[in-house]
């Protein structure tokens, strides 16, 4: 009522400023035939509301933070306005997976199906992720001292066993089935067949995503094109006569080449893309009432009992809990961006997910990685959507024990032990395991892993011996796992929030009128180091999953680590 009250008052306020504020947002409007999107290097799907601390100690971060959610309104409002020409996007080296780069694609595709001119400005040259942008387009300008760069597509794992033997360390590994490789790093020397034949899959399915897109714009096959790898380093001339980019032109000259600077090169004709959308989506007054909307609960990162608030189990149930009880939540888009975690906090999770789903429609969509755990949360929505080149499935279970009885012998520390029964100190690091507590642990893993089946396949209204072949812990291309029936439609969070609004029951006008909301539910946390934030190397990621692995045991953990980064 307050609220209500609060906004009555301020529209009358607001009534004898309308004349003044028609004048002035006709004076103000944009005047220009193309707009200029300038991107930042980190390209993320949607912004989520951040606590003004967390604002404050990253704020950099924030600045040089691109939305795909704001290409897409800003899409939508170039395609209805008959004044705009075209769209020009200047494209920076990316820090972006593969899965928000294919949403960007689309729209750069969407608006020339529109019927509206595009062109990428390349000024510091490109890779995989940035040419795979780019040929969507119908021109390309790369800088004069630019380099395209098309090395291949690759991924690389280091193993630390050797490392691990030397100080006395011994990470004993208890997985469900072949493919689920999580602890693989820690407990081998080298590659295990199942992980090469994941990780080749993966490898082969970006790459002939690139290939096909690449194959497009110039205008030959697929095969033909891999001759572009061989060359691999593309400068300047050589770049267009490789049919990668039709000019050379700084960031200043943009203008010029699309023929709009005049002759004093006073006016450029170009319309800065943050300025006309906040033009667009400027309001005077505001609505009294709260409108339905559509919650956004998000999952991201490791899933556990705490950590990141967008990844502890009590932050995304009490999300959950609240748009189910909340009146104006017409229905909830699980947006899954999580390799996993544990098996207790992914269980709670996805039991909030089955009760919202009794009340209103519930609608997955998955980013760049919704494995494991990250499967399980979402396996009883009702549709999942994700982008063709994510990694979904790893329908499996984890769990590993460290051994570090030569450690302890060598730094000169002697264990006691004193128990009750024979088991007692099973999880202890100073001794090794009996053959029969071994069969404690896999009767343990066989009882998860079989649960887990059972859970995806009454999910996904498939049966368990229909689902298992699929299971066995194995790493899924998005586009393959929707072959297999384990995605239902492949697309970005735009096609994830039309199938949400195509299950709610409203008329048309209304529900187009819908809009996500990312629902926030976490306390204020301090953003961790910087420098913990950055550690992306291979070498850091297996310290990473040997910290994760022993903080959550003896925990079973429906988790996909060990997945290397494909660049």
């Amino acid at each position: 009522m307050l609220r209500f009250l609060f906004r009555l008052f301020r529209n009358l306020l607001c009534v004898p400023l309308l004349p003044l504020w028609a004048i002035a947002r006709w004076l103000s409007r944009p005047k220009g035939r193309w707009i200029v999107v300038r991107l930042k290097p980190r390209l993320v799907e949607a912004r989520q509301p951040v606590p003004w601390l967390r604002r404050l100690l990253d704020a950099d971060t924030l600045r040089r933070t691109s939305s795909l959610a704001a290409v897409r309104r800003l899409a939508d409002y170039a395609i209805r306005d008959s004044r705009i020409e075209g769209v020009a996007f200047v494209l920076p080296p990316l820090q972006a997976g593969w899965s928000v780069c294919s949403g960007l694609r689309e729209q750069v595709l969407r608006l020339r199906d529109e019927g509206k001119k595009t062109c990428v400005l390349l000024p510091r040259g490109g890779g995989h992720r940035e040419v795979y942008i780019a040929s969507a387009a119908e021109r390309i300008y790369l800088a004069p001292q630019g380099t395209v760069t098309l090395l291949g597509l690759s991924a690389q794992s280091h193993y630390m066993k050797p490392m691990l033997d030397r100080i006395g360390v011994e990470v004993e590994p208890f997985a469900r089935k072949e493919y689920k490789t999580a602890a693989e790093r820690l407990s081998r020397e080298s590659m295990s067949e199942p992980q090469r034949e994941q990780v080749q899959a993966l490898i082969d399915g970006h790459t002939a995503a690139l290939l096909d897109a690449l194959s497009q714009r110039i205008g030959t096959t697929p095969e033909q094109t891999r001759a572009l790898f061989e060359a691999a380093v593309f400068r300047g001339q050589s770049a267009i006569e490789a049919r990668l980019v039709d000019a050379l032109a700084y960031e200043d000259e943009l203008p010029e080449k699309l023929g709009l600077a005049d002759a004093k090169k006073k006016k450029t004709g170009l319309i800065e893309a943050g300025r006309y959308l906040a033009f667009q989506e400027a309001r005077l007054f505001r609505p009294l009432r709260r409108e339905p909307y559509i919650a956004v609960v998000t999952v991201k990162g490791a899933i556990s009992e705490s950590g990141a608030p967008t990844g502890r189990r009590g932050s995304i149930v009490a999300a959950l809990r609240h748009a189910r009880e909340d009146r104006r939540a017409l229905g909830v888009l699980l947006w899954v961006d999580s390799p996993g975690g544990s098996a207790e906090a992914s269980d709670l999770i996805h039991r909030e997910v089955v009760r919202v789903r009794e009340k209103k429609p519930v609608v997955a969509y998955f980013g760049e990685v919704a494995a494991s755990g990250g499967y399980y949360v979402a396996a009883h929505a009702n549709a999942i959507v994700a982008q063709p080149l994510g990694l979904t499935g790893s329908i499996g279970v984890v769990s590993a024990r460290l051994l570090a009885s030569q450690l302890l012998d060598r730094v000169g520390i002697r264990t006691e032990v004193l128990r009750t029964g024979p088991h007692a100190d099973i999880y202890s690091p100073h001794r090794a395991l009996t053959d029969e507590e071994r069969g404690l642990m896999n009767r343990e893993l066989d009882a998860f892993y079989e649960s887990f089946v059972a859970l995806v396949a009454d999910g996904r209204g498939r049966t368990v011996d229909e689902i298992e072949p699929l299971a066995r812990g194995r790493v899924w291309l998005a586009a393959d796992a929707h072959r297999h029936g384990l995605v239902d439609r492949l697309g970005g969070m735009d096609h994830a929030l039309e199938l949400l609004k195509e299950s709610i029951d409203l008329p048309p006008r209304l529900r187009g009128r819908l809009r996500p909301m990312v629902m926030a539910s976490y306390r204020l946390e301090p953003p961790p180091p910087a420098a913990l934030l950055r550690l992306d190397g291979s070498v850091f990621e297996g310290l990473r999953d040997l910290a994760f692995l022993l903080s959550e045991s003896p925990a079973v953990l429906y988790h996909a680590i060990s997945i290397p980064r494909i660049r």
